[in-house]
This record gives C-alpha cells, sequence and structure tokens, in this order.
C-alpha cells in the first residue's frame, strides 16, 4: 500500500476509535451511527456501494431519525469518508456539503479510494452501537485507575485496537509504577489477540511467553489490583497450547476479571485449617 494512503488509513481508523469514547463519553453523540448503520445495513441488503438518499431517508426514519433536522452535513464532514453524487460526473463532498441539498435522485457512498475500510468501518459501527445500547456514561477519566479499568472494558469486549489506543491517548493519567505494569499488561493483551486475528500465530506466542515472564516479575505490584492474574495465567499457557495447532477454527478470547470472593465457608475453612491438631 502506498504509504501516503497507508497513513490515511491510519488516520481515519484513529477518527473512528475517537468516535467511540465520544460515543461513550458523551451518549449524544451516538447519533453519529445511524447514518453508518443505515449505510451499512442498505450496502448489505442491496448488495450496492452507493445507496439512494431516498433509501437512508427511509431507514434514518425507522430509527425515529428526521433527515431535514438530522445534521448530516456535519457527520459526513466529520466522518471524511463519504461522497455523495449528483447525475454522472457531480461528486460532492468535503466543504462542498456545507450548501449541498440532495435531489431526488442523489446517491451517497463511501469515497472509492476508502473502499477498502468499508468492511471495517460496517463492522466498528454495528459494535459501537451495541456499545453504547450495552454500557452506561462512561465519564471522561480523571487518574490513571480509570483509564485501566475503561481500557480493561474495551479489551474485554474484544476492542483490541481500541484499547491500545485508548491506552497510549491517556498514557500521561498513569503516573504510579504498579498502574504502568498493569498498562503493560492490557497493552500486550490486545496485542496478543491482534496477532491472532491476523493469524500471526508465532508473534502470538512470543508475546504470550514475554507476557507470563512479565506476571511473574511483577507479581508484587500487580497483586494490588483486584484483577484474577492466577486465571490471566492458565489462560494465557491454554491459548499458546492452541495455537501451536495446525486447524484453529475459533479461538475463544482471553478476558482480564475481577477476583472472585471466597464464599464465607471457604473463607471459615482457611481460617480454621492452620490451627488444627
Amino acid at each position: 500500500m502506498h504509504q501516503s494512503l497507508k497513513q490515511r488509513e491510519e488516520y481515519l481508523h484513529k477518527k473512528m476509535f475517537h468516535f467511540l469514547f465520544e460515543i461513550l463519553e458523551y451518549p449524544a453523540k451516538k447519533d453519529i451511527l445511524y447514518l453508518g448503520l443505515c449505510y451499512c445495513q442498505l450496502s448489505r441488503v442491496f448488495n450496492i456501494d452507493e445507496i439512494p438518499v431516498e433509501e437512508l431517508k427511509k431507514c434514518l426514519k425507522r430509527y425515529l431519525v428526521d433527515f431535514e433536522t438530522y445534521p448530516w452535513r456535519d457527520y459526513l464532514l466529520e466522518l471524511e469518508l463519504f461522497y455523495l453524487r449528483e447525475g454522472e460526473n457531480n461528486f460532492v463532498k468535503g466543504a462542498n456539503l456545507i450548501t449541498y441539498t440532495p435531489s431526488a435522485e442523489a446517491t451517497i457512498s463511501i469515497d472509492p479510494r476508502y473502499g477498502f475500510l468499508k468492511k471495517d468501518f460496517c463492522q466498528k459501527v454495528y459494535k459501537y452501537w451495541y456499545i453504547s445500547q450495552k454500557w452506561e456514561n462512561i465519564s471522561q477519566p480523571t487518574n490513571g485507575e480509570e483509564v485501566l479499568k475503561n481500557a480493561i472494558a474495551l479489551f474485554n469486549e474484544g476492542l483490541y485496537d481500541e484499547t491500545v489506543f485508548y491506552l497510549e491517548d491517556y498514557i500521561p493519567y498513569l503516573g504510579k509504577n504498579h498502574q504502568l505494569f498493569l498498562y503493560r499488561v492490557v497493552k500486550t493483551l490486545a496485542l496478543i489477540h491482534k496477532a491472532v486475528e491476523k493469524q500471526n500465530y508465532p508473534l502470538a506466542r512470543e508475546e504470550i511467553k514475554n507476557l507470563l515472564g512479565f506476571l511473574k516479575d511483577f507479581k508484587v505490584y500487580l497483586d494490588l489490583f483486584p484483577y484474577d492474574l492466577k486465571k490471566l495465567k492458565k489462560d494465557l499457557k491454554k491459548l499458546e497450547k492452541r495455537l501451536r495447532g495446525e486447524k484453529l477454527i475459533y479461538i475463544e478470547p482471553i478476558r482480564l476479571e475481577y477476583k472472585k470472593r471466597r464464599g464465607f465457608l471457604k473463607r471459615l475453612l482457611r481460617f480454621l485449617i492452620p490451627f488444627k491438631g
């Protein structure tokens, strides 16, 4: 891929990640997703890239969104992926959208230059919509603990690119050594899963090996957090073993979970056993 195009792709991906963070922190912002939802749904149903604006209006109406009052021009400018077409060769995009009023024959589509992002864009839109409905409002973090909690929540939802970007975006908030250690753990977990998704199993196994060593070396600091690192190590070893196989149809993702509180009876037995005999 041409270097400038690759840089553009990275830029557009980061914009999408920022949309997710904004949506979670400011729920009203999720209105921007309606545009993506309708385009992706209609494109899949009709199996075409260019969607009639009239069909887009009907789809938005199903979400109780009125196209005439919906700030679609602002959202298209934010997304930077789309253009509208009038007639054969009149393409409208960028700043020209501000004063543009589409006719009944107008169509909307992702710019051909970014067509390779369409599948990923639609997957992100569906996932972000699901997350926005599932999660309560996540406030903008004010300290390292909140950053790590939010990043782990993103990781557990399978949003690995977003996890890495979120951690890197808010790394200045991580002021304590033990927070930086957990930052390393969560980021490496996300990178492992990204490698698995790309079927780069040797890299994933190498990262698992390094992470297991890190968990051992810095156990005293990582134990300050309420996460079940014992289970995590078991899951990592199980994943590493699976990645040695040749035919891998499905690999269950790892989750970073809270430690389970011992039941009253187990805690009582643990207290009494040392004093037996």
